[in-house]
C-alpha cells in the first residue's frame, strides 16, 4: 500500500481533543504539586474522609478516661502514672471512601469560545481526580458516558487502572470531531445517574463531571437519592460566552438554520445567568452536594486550587 493510499488520522490543537499524554501529565501535579490542601475538603477530588468511628486508627484524636471494653493496648500509660486514673487513647479511623466518576463526553461539551473545549476540560478534571484518590490509597472507577453509550469501569486501585480509565476517556473524546450531528438527549444524564445508583452502595464519592445542560427533575432524584448515603459532587463546566453574549448582531445556528439576532439585553441575560449558578448552589445546598464551576479559559490545575484557597478564607 502507498503512502497516499494510507489513512492519515487528523490532527487537533491539544484544546479541542486530548491525548493519555495530557491527561498523564495530572499524575505530576498530585505527586510533586501540593495541589490540595491536607484537611477535609480534600474530599472534593478524593476519597478518603477521616471518619468519627472510634476504636484503632491513623489517626490520635484525644485522651480520655478508660471505659471498660477498651483496646488495653490503647491505654496512655503516661497519662495514667501522672494522674492515678486510668487513661485511654482514642483515635480517627480513616474508612475508605472510593470515587466513582461520571465523566460526560457528549457532543453538547464538545464546545469552547477560549482556550480548551468543555470535553477536554471534563478529561482533564477526571485524570485529576482519578490520580489523586488512587494517592491517597482509595480505589476510583466509573462511567464514560455519550450519546452512544458508556464504559463502565469497576473501581479498583492502581496506576495501571487509572491508565484504563483515561484510555476510555481518550477513546470517546477523540469521537467528538468526527460527529456529523448534534443528538441532544435529555434523558442522557438521567440514565446515566440511575446506572451509577444502581451499582454504587454507600460510602462512595460520586462525581459528576459535565455541563449539566441536559439536568432535569429524574436527575435530581437520583442525585439526591444517592447523596442520601455517599458523598456527590457536581462539577458543573462552563464557558465565558455563555456567561457573557457579544453585542450587536449574532448569527445563531443549529447547524440546519439560522437565525440572525440583535442582541441588546446583554446585562439581562449575564444577570439571569448568576441567578442560575446561584440558584443551582442553593438548590443541591439542601442535599449537602456541592457545585462547583469550572470554566474553559483558565487551567484546571489553577481552578481546583483558587477554589480551596477561597474555601479556606
Amino acid at each position: 500500500m502507498s503512502k497516499l493510499q494510507k489513512h492519515k488520522e487528523p490532527v487537533y490543537p491539544p484544546g479541542v481533543v486530548t491525548s493519555m499524554e495530557d491527561l498523564m501529565r495530572y499524575e505530576y501535579y498530585v505527586q510533586e504539586i501540593p495541589l490540595l490542601p491536607q484537611h477535609p475538603v480534600y474530599s472534593l477530588l478524593a476519597g478518603r474522609h477521616a471518619s468519627r468511628l472510634r476504636g484503632r486508627g491513623l489517626d490520635f484524636e484525644e485522651v480520655r478516661i478508660y471505659v471498660p471494653g477498651d483496646d488495653i493496648r490503647n491505654i496512655d500509660w503516661h497519662v495514667t502514672a501522672r494522674t492515678g486514673v486510668t487513661h485511654s487513647k482514642v483515635f480517627n479511623e480513616e474508612k475508605e471512601r472510593p470515587t466513582f466518576l461520571l465523566v460526560d463526553q457528549s457532543s453538547m461539551l464538545f464546545f469552547g469560545s477560549s482556550e480548551r473545549v468543555k470535553s477536554v476540560v471534563a478529561a482533564q478534571l477526571a485524570a485529576l481526580s482519578a490520580f489523586y484518590t488512587i494517592k491517597r490509597g482509595d480505589r476510583v472507577g466509573g462511567i464514560v458516558f455519550n450519546e452512544s453509550g458508556n464504559d463502565f469501569i469497576t473501581p479498583k486501585r492502581s496506576k495501571e487502572h487509572v491508565q484504563y480509565l483515561l484510555q476510555s476517556i481518550v477513546t470517546k473524546n477523540r469521537l467528538l470531531p468526527e460527529r456529523t450531528q448534534l443528538l441532544p438527549n435529555t434523558q442522557l444524564l438521567g440514565n446515566i445517574l440511575q446506572m451509577a445508583r444502581s451499582v454504587i452502595s454507600h460510602d462512595y464519592v460520586l462525581t459528576v463531571i459535565s455541563d449539566l445542560s441536559v439536568m432535569n427533575d429524574e436527575s435530581r432524584q437520583h442525585l439526591r437519592s444517592i447523596a442520601m448515603h455517599n458523598d456527590v459532587i457536581l462539577i458543573h463546566i462552563t464557558d465565558p460566552l455563555e456567561a457573557v453574549l457579544p453585542a450587536g448582531r449574532l448569527v445563531l445556528s443549529d447547524g440546519e438554520y439560522q437565525l440572525l439576532w440583535e442582541n441588546k439585553h446583554n446585562t439581562r441575560y449575564s444577570e439571569s445567568y448568576e441567578a442560575m449558578k446561584r440558584s443551582m448552589v442553593a438548590e443541591f445546598r439542601n442535599y449537602r452536594i456541592p457545585v462547583v464551576f469550572i470554566d474553559t479559559a483558565t487551567t484546571v490545575e489553577s481552578q481546583i486550587m483558587q477554589f480551596f484557597v477561597n474555601r479556606s478564607t
